[in-house]
């Protein structure tokens, strides 16, 4: 297994986990021909949100590099994980971002399997560090109109399973499948559901309008989460983030982990 990160830093602490990662950058091509060098799958898990400029041709460019520096290196497959709610007439930009992203990686001349994820519960992540941080550090808690979103939130260790799944088994080569949890909620029982789990009594206000002005400067006042992330996350909270079809559901060999068994799985890894 070989990983490519931006950071020295991050290299370093991969290898002390014994796995074998390069320093680049997909968005100016540095080190693409070091990792890319004898692999036979691409599992592609990025995003440039951190970057300033239009977030859409950020991840053209990318992923652009990517697919040229894996064809170069005989790279026979590429697994894109994207958003179940990518559109191209979505209001926000990262989820148009999302679509063109896998539209590339559907048109790259490569073998492609796409999975496509909602909000993941798992730590580490900017959209679940927000709510988490805010839960666990403000006796208030706000409910803007994403409250009313419909979400089915997937944990992180179901797409590890999947991805890993996808991996080893070249027959979902040219498919696509949306990850999703076993329950249907909205984002404002995530909210209070973590709330309850954490064991943390709180005070939700609900709230007209979106909100996204008044969260991105919570983000970085009481989660010190990037302000640029958070804002292009919070919109995504107008989509539906939910599997539209049953047969696309990626076929896990068990039930995925109900919202609250996610929940539990996150608490009880620290």
């Amino acid at each position: 297994m070989r990983a490519l990160v931006r950071r020295e830093f991050d290299a370093v602490r991969l290898r002390e986990q014994g796995v074998e990662a390069v320093t680049g950058d997909l968005a100016d091509g540095r080190g693409l021909d070091a990792a890319m060098r004898g692999v036979q799958t691409l599992v592609y898990l990025v995003h440039t949100l951190d970057r300033s400029g239009d977030v859409v041709a950020n991840d053209l460019t990318a992923v652009q590099n990517a697919t040229l520096a894996v064809r170069a290196a005989g790279v026979q497959r590429v697994i894109f994980l994207g958003h179940v709610a990518a559109s191209e007439s979505s209001a926000s930009q990262y989820l148009v971002a999302r679509w063109a992203t896998e539209l590339a990686v559907r048109q790259s001349r490569l073998g492609w399997t796409v999975l496509r994820a909602p909000l993941i519960l798992g730590r580490g992540g900017t959209l679940f560090e927000l709510m988490r941080r805010t839960v666990d550090r403000s006796p208030v808690v706000p409910l803007f109109r994403w409250r009313r979103t419909e979400v089915e939130p997937v944990a992180l260790s179901d797409v590890v399973e999947a991805l890993r799944i996808a991996i080893d088994d070249p027959a979902m080569t040219e498919r696509s499948f949306d990850i999703c949890g076993a329950d249907r909620i909205t984002f404002g029982a995530v909210v209070r559901g973590w709330a309850r789990a954490a064991h943390r009594p709180r005070l939700f206000l609900p709230l007209p309008g979106c909100g996204e002005g008044i969260e991105e400067q919570w983000a970085w006042t009481l989660a010190r989460l990037p302000r640029r992330e958070t804002r292009l996350l919070l919109e995504t909270l107008r989509d539906r983030q939910v599997c539209p079809d049953p047969s696309r559901r990626f076929p896990l060999g068990r039930r995925p982990l109900a919202y609250d068994a996610a929940v539990a799985e996150v608490l009880g890894g620290g």
